[in-house]
């Protein structure tokens, strides 16, 4: 689901990081990436905070890799 508003489900989500919706869950619930939840349980994500966990994430595995 993404809107107007550009908020995005976990799978969306878990996609763009290449991680599994359940790790997606881990870094909400730790506040590593920030969420919103719907009157119905549905857990959301800005994009642009999506985006950057997604930068931290492959600047982590670049300092890794050197």
């Amino acid at each position: 689901m993404e809107n107007d508003l550009n908020l995005m489900t976990s799978g969306s989500a878990a996609r763009l990081l290449g991680r599994s919706g359940e790790m997606v869950r881990i870094y909400a619930r730790t506040g590593k990436l920030p969420s919103l939840r719907t009157a119905d349980g549905l857990l959301l994500f800005r994009k642009g905070d999506v985006l950057r966990l997604a930068a931290e994430l492959a600047e982590r595995a670049d300092r890794r890799v050197r």
